[in-house]
């Protein structure tokens, strides 16, 4: 899009949202809190949604975690056992 393109789709813009304020100033004040209820609802839901996420994906990052400190725990152990057993067979080997 060139930007005569832009400026125009701007000026478009600008007419519409100019023709939406008119019409809102000129609705009747029960519609207008209709709307206003609308949009206040609109938010409540958007910010509970958000917050459920924002819980969800802190439980989720917790889990992760938890299960990776836990394997972490386990390969070390592992580790220790296996690194064990091969000293003692080399010692014996050896011997």
């Amino acid at each position: 899009m060139t930007n005569k393109g832009k400026g125009i789709a701007a000026l478009i813009g600008l007419g519409i949202s100019a023709l939406a304020v008119f019409g809102y100033k000129r609705l009747p004040q029960e519609k207008k809190d209709e709307i206003k209820s609308k949009l206040n609802d609109a938010g409540a839901k958007l910010k509970e949604t958000a917050e459920g996420i924002e819980e969800s994906v802190t439980d989720t990052f917790h889990n992760v975690k938890d299960k990776f400190n836990e394997t972490t725990e386990d390969v070390v152990a592992k580790a220790k056992t296996t690194k064990a057993k091969l000293e003692k067979e080399l010692k014996d080997a050896t011997a």
